[in-house]
């Protein structure tokens, strides 16, 4: 089973685990990093110290941001996987597979969600990727 934990500034990580919830997945463990969060960096190695033997898999909002940047001085010392430029579409699917995803899953997830981003209003013309 696959550990999900979001991290993100402001109240993100809670909004996406109120809507993760509303679809029914379980068990999502959030961090939030706000103008008055004291500890954020020794909250999150607990965090992580927790998932020590599962498959925790970390998305957080911003690459480059401070809370990504966090988690990635981790990757060095721990055992986890790390998706920066979250969205639902992705975690959905994370949290949905029994299954323990390695890292070329997770890729494949990444891509996938990323084929999902699309600038619907050339739908109702008939354009695509190639129009300007």
């Amino acid at each position: 089973m696959n550990q999900i934990i979001i991290a993100a500034h402001g109240r993100l990580a809670s909004g996406m685990k109120e809507t993760l919830e509303f679809f029914g997945a379980r068990n999502i463990i959030i961090l939030e990093q706000t103008v008055q969060e004291t500890g954020f960096e020794a909250k999150a190695e607990q965090i992580l110290q927790q998932c020590v033997g599962q498959n925790c898999i970390v998305f957080t909002d911003l690459y480059g941001g401070s809370v990504n940047q966090i988690f990635f001085k981790n990757l060095r010392d721990r055992a986890f996987h790390l998706i920066t430029g979250m969205n639902l579409a992705m975690i959905l699917e994370c949290a949905f597979t029994e299954t323990d995803l390695d890292a070329s899953q997770l890729k494949e997830i990444i891509a996938n969600a990323c084929r999902q981003t699309c600038y619907m209003n050339d739908l109702l013309t008939g354009g695509g990727e190639d129009d300007d």
